[in-house]
């Protein structure tokens, strides 16, 4: 019976160390991918309502769009603003933060079938081009990942930030939730025998070509683990409070040609939404595989 147990963790062990059984979810296989009407070729951001229902924004429009899972379609349609780079939702009760990339955050109240404007407030923070807004409902903030990069040194340009403000107060903590080195995170996901992307350099070497430039980020509540997603290169990247590496891997162009958004059910199913290039916007879901 001990050789059976010491065999079996042994290929548990082995399992996670080559990038298997990380996260519940299987990216290279989707349950079901909804494609978007024209009107939301775009597709910048997206929340979960309930279960059955999504809350999208538009590129260029301050629509709240509700799509429905169930028929996959849009069910309404809601202005609340002048038009302008949105790029980052997400829901806090019954109440919703829409982010413009420059800083601009609008709050929003979804009730009786009528948004209402609450007010707008706009990030204190250095960032001007900023796409991503998660709830944190452990400490009942808002994640902020900038799409934005330091420039200057090496070094500064390896450092990637992710801030949070007080989801009641609007105010920016003053401190960054979350530090992240590209280079660390390149060695963490070797040592667990992850795929790092690769270049080729114009003298033929050959770099890891990890860019992390966030468009959106949530928290899966349920392992309590932050996934980032990077559009510019289709990465999803997770990692847990400390901004320890737990899981990377780049999605297949095919079915994610511009990934923009990234959400959780209530239920825990993951969705990824992806802007028209070349092809048809959609929304493509994940199953969780386990708890």
């Amino acid at each position: 019976m001990n050789v059976v147990r010491v065999i079996l963790a042994s290929v548990l062990l082995g399992a996670v160390l080559n990038g298997q059984a990380q996260i519940p979810f299987d990216l290279a296989k989707p349950a079901r991918t909804y494609r978007l009407p024209p009107e939301l070729l775009e597709v910048s951001a997206l929340t979960d309502v309930d279960d059955l229902t999504l809350a999208c924004l538009h590129d260029e429009a301050a629509m709240l769009y509700l799509f429905d899972l169930r028929q996959g379609v849009i069910a309404r349609r809601f202005s609340f603003g002048h038009p302008g780079d949105m790029e980052g939702l997400t829901r806090v009760g019954d109440q919703y933060f829409a982010l413009r990339s420059d800083g601009l955050v609008y709050r929003l109240s979804l009730k009786d079938d009528a948004v209402q404007l609450l007010d707008t407030f706009r990030l204190a923070l250095s960032n001007r081009n900023i796409e991503g807004l998660g709830y944190d409902e452990r400490f009942d903030r808002v994640l902020v990942s900038p799409k934005d990069i330091p420039k200057g040194s090496p070094e500064l340009r390896d450092v990637r930030v992710i801030h949070a403000f007080d989801a009641r107060t609007g105010e920016v903590l003053p401190e960054p939730v979350l530090t992240l080195s590209i280079n660390t995170l390149i060695d963490q996901a070797r040592a667990k025998g992850l795929t790092v992307p690769m270049r080729t350099t114009d003298n033929g070497r050959e770099v890891p070509a990890l860019k992390l430039r966030f468009s959106s980020v949530a928290v899966d509540s349920r392992s309590d683990l932050i996934y980032l997603l990077s559009a510019v290169d289709r990465m999803v990247l997770v990692v847990d409070r400390q901004g320890d590496l737990v899981y990377l891997e780049q999605l297949d162009a095919r079915a994610h040609p511009k990934p923009e958004g990234i959400t959780f059910l209530p239920a825990g199913d993951l969705l990824i939404s992806n802007e028209g290039k070349g092809t048809a916007p959609s929304i493509v879901r994940f199953s969780r595989t386990s708890k």
